[in-house]
């Protein structure tokens, strides 16, 4: 994928994780906009709460592998707006989820651990870091 804009990342999302597409037309079917649902709202009602319980079951590392990856082509765009969305709506969560952020290490590319990092430390959470 070329560098991810904000625009398209909802998109992006939903095409790099078809698996979303039920939960997005379930989530937000309350949504009577003339335009598509913001990114925040994707993210908020969509993506966190699926990778939530994906890293709670732990049992589709396939799924989670192809989710941080997105996710770490988030971390690397030049759009700003991308990487905020991710450390917003993802990280200001899981860094305070420690057997979450546990099971996510894992599968963390070196952009999105510095996310992790640096939000654990804006949220003082520096202590649910995995070690290594």
């Amino acid at each position: 994928m070329n560098d991810l804009t904000y625009e398209k990342v909802n998109d992006a999302l939903l095409s790099v994780v078809p698996e979303f597409q039920d939960r997005y037309k379930r989530e937000l079917s309350w949504w009577e906009g003339p335009d598509p649902p913001g990114q925040y709202t994707v993210f908020g009602f969509v993506a966190k709460p699926a990778v939530r319980e994906l890293l709670s079951a732990n049992t589709e590392p396939a799924l989670l592998t192809r989710i941080f990856d997105f996710f770490e082509e988030m971390a690397g765009s030049s759009d700003i707006q991308v990487p905020n969305l991710l450390q917003i709506e993802i990280f200001e969560w899981l860094v305070g989820d420690p057997e979450g952020l546990a099971t996510a290490w894992k599968f963390m590319g070196p952009k999105t651990k510095t996310i992790a990092r640096d939000t654990a430390r804006i949220r003082r959470c520096e202590k649910n870091l995995p070690t290594g």
